[in-house]
């Protein structure tokens, strides 16, 4: 059952780099987490630091977004346990290789991840932020968003359409209590 009294803050891809900092730093601000990221990544090492270390709720769950069923099913489980007032889609992929050496598995994977995933959580979710007095979404885009990179084609252009979806949620949001901001690191 859930409990009223306790927000979650929900990050995706946080088993490594910026996920991880946001994590940490979330944590530190005595925020309750919900962390979710690729399975064998120590996600469950990292969720039991936390918990000692900060004092605070954290719950940790393994799954490839790249599946449109694993983003519903995670998206359900997180609606179904907690009240969440931030979302930070963080979780991308990307590479280096030529475009046309590139497997398409690879090229699925990171639209998938990149842009549905992320697309997908943040419609789920919303309504339970727009739940809330104040609740925020932070989507991470790159420098990348603004200029083609050879041997990188694909990735950002995932990052272009990240950037300008949250601008365009930021403005379609500008009178509700949900903030939206992105990130271009």
């Amino acid at each position: 059952m859930k409990d009223p009294n306790k927000l979650y803050t929900l990050i995706t891809g946080a088993s490594t780099g910026l996920g991880k900092a946001f994590a940490k730093e979330c944590a530190q601000r005595n925020m309750n987490l919900i962390l979710v990221s690729l399975p064998n990544e120590n996600l469950t090492g990292l969720c039991e630091e936390l918990r000692q270390t900060y004092q605070v709720n954290v719950f940790c769950k393994e799954t490839n977004l790249t599946s449109r069923q694993a983003v519903l099913d995670f998206s359900n489980w997180v609606l179904e346990n907690f009240h969440v007032n931030i979302l930070i889609n963080n979780a991308g992929i990307g590479g280096t290789q030529s475009f046309v050496n590139s497997e398409t598995d690879y090229l699925d994977d990171m639209i998938q991840l990149n842009i549905r995933a992320m697309t997908l959580l943040t419609r789920l979710i919303l309504p339970e932020l727009k739940r809330h007095s104040t609740a925020n979404i932070l989507n991470v885009s790159s420098l990348a968003a603004f200029s083609p990179v050879p041997y990188k084609t694909i990735y950002p252009a995932t990052k272009a359409f990240v950037h300008h979806f949250t601008r365009g949620l930021e403005a379609e949001l500008q009178d509700s209590n949900v903030q939206v901001s992105v990130l271009n690191p």
